[in-house]
């Protein structure tokens, strides 16, 4: 391993070490309910609802997910090594407007597919709940740094509640748990964390009730 990069590697374990407990816990926390990370659980659960033909299921699922979270976390690590964006956080509000987009138009192209392939109902849902929801949260990003984070596990706690009921109703915990997080590394507000919390409920909930899910 290269010196400088082993100085690196030393260096942040140092700062990591450093920092209080709580923050560190909440880093954590930020890292694994991340909305690129929980998508993989939420699709494939989704895509296993019901289903008669797991492997098609598992192909459905990989679709989804590639133009869901592979396309646009591509994006985002090519431009943060590029120069463009800061962090694979997005926490500069004034960088979210490219994702976003180039989110929204993955999200666009992978129903479409969905569509052609006569894909699960429930798995367009899926990529149009997140596709409307990412146009709301781009809007409201202009002005106001509102929670993609709690909005996305919002959504995803929503939808399986919808679709396996209530013994998934304790994914709403981990909201609970996500939106600690965010506050305590002051990525966002408490009103950041809520109303991007009940965008993700009322807006999955609403679009689940139009497609009679």
């Amino acid at each position: 391993m290269p010196d400088y990069l082993a100085a690196d590697i030393i260096q942040d374990t140092a700062i990591e070490i450093s920092r209080p407990p709580g923050i560190r816990i909440a880093r954590y926390i930020s890292n694994i309910l991340a909305p690129v990370t929980i998508s993989g659980p939420l699709v494939v659960l989704v895509a296993l609802y019901h289903t008669v033909n797991l492997m098609s299921a598992l192909v459905y699922a990989c679709v989804t997910l590639f133009f869901l979270s592979f396309g646009p976390l591509v994006y985002i690590l090519l431009g943060v090594r590029l120069g463009k964006l800061s962090d694979i956080g997005l926490t500069q509000r004034a960088e979210r407007t490219g994702p976003f987009l180039f989110s929204i138009a993955s999200i666009s192209l992978g129903l479409a597919i969905l569509i052609y392939i006569h894909g699960p109902k429930n798995l367009e849902t899926v990529l149009i709940c997140t596709g409307v929801s990412a146009v709301i949260l781009m809007v409201t990003t202009l002005r106001w740094k509102i929670s993609v984070h709690a909005s996305s596990l919002a959504g995803a706690a929503t939808m399986l509640t919808a679709l396996y009921g209530i013994i998934v109703l304790p994914t709403f915990l981990l909201l609970v748990i996500v939106s600690w997080s965010r506050v305590v590394l002051r990525r966002h507000t408490v009103a950041q964390v809520v109303v991007g919390s009940l965008v993700g409920i009322a807006l999955t909930t609403i679009i689940i009730i139009l497609r009679g899910v």
